[in-house]
């Protein structure tokens, strides 16, 4: 990941993509497993191909990016054209399965081409590592406080999605991000003022809580543990980004709209 968002934009993309493409065959394995095989197939293209024009957006302009835009009416349509021919009580059901990652994944990771090129079409991937950071120190501080101070005595946070998750797991999250960010404001790797690194900072701590507490509710529904095994221990790799889905595309929002004119 690290050598992917600094090295060069081609690693950073095929990185992202792929991210991207397993995350999809997570998400319709636990969702719709082996019903309308033919629509989860142009879903998947339909979302790498969505990653792919903003990619080309950022680094090459909007003119550049047209042909691909256009195309992706292609993998849509016959994402509908698939529904259609599964005549099953649920295939209506099914098409908002079919069409809900390209919300949920495809466009929060085309978002980050939009902080991961300048408006020159400059790579600039550690800004977007800085992101990743602060949400990682997040994550630790959670796990770390919240199995310390909240596991037996602790406050629950949501019990009716995640029991294990508590107030003060919350806490040290808050705690983590923050500590995290002001480390980078330090080293320089977030250019901004101090206080728009605290906002920062809390933004991406308490929208990944969202995102994962969503992808907990999606897991709790659908019935399953984790939803992969690509990481021992971990999960899939839809586990790993639950909480960049919600939270980086809001701070990347707040990034350009105060500093990208």
């Amino acid at each position: 990941m690290i050598a992917g968002l600094l090295v060069h934009p081609i690693g950073y993309a095929v990185l992202m993509a792929s991210c991207i493409g397993i995350m999809f065959i997570e998400f319709y394995r636990m969702t719709l497993g082996n019903q309308n095989k033919t629509g989860q197939i142009f879903g998947f293209f339909a979302g790498i191909l969505l990653f792919v024009t903003t990619y080309i957006m950022g680094r090459y302009g909007f003119s550049a990016a047209r042909f691909w835009l256009m195309s992706l009416l292609i993998p849509v349509t016959a994402v509908w054209i698939s529904v259609l021919y599964n005549r099953g009580k649920d295939s209506f059901r099914n098409a908002a399965l079919l069409f809900l990652p390209l919300l949920y994944i495809a466009v929060p990771f085309s978002i980050f081409n939009f902080l991961a090129f300048n408006p020159l079409g400059m790579f600039q991937g550690i800004y977007l590592l800085a992101l990743f950071l602060i949400l990682w120190a997040s994550d630790i501080g959670g796990y770390l406080i919240g199995m310390g101070f909240g596991q037996k005595n602790g406050h629950k946070l949501f019990p009716s999605i995640s029991p294990k998750k508590s107030w003060e797991g919350f806490i040290g999250s808050l705690i983590f991000s923050q500590g995290m960010a002001f480390l980078l404001f330090k080293l320089n790797m977030i250019p901004f003022a101090w206080y728009h690194c605290v906002l920062l900072a809390l933004i991406i701590c308490i929208f990944g809580v969202i995102g994962d507490l969503t992808e907990s509710g999606m897991k709790r529904y659908f019935g399953v543990k984790d939803t992969g095994s690509i990481m021992p221990g971990h999960g899939g790799l839809l586990d790993r980004f639950d909480g960049a889905l919600i939270s980086f595309p809001i701070a990347i929002t707040y990034i350009l709209l105060f500093f990208i004119n």
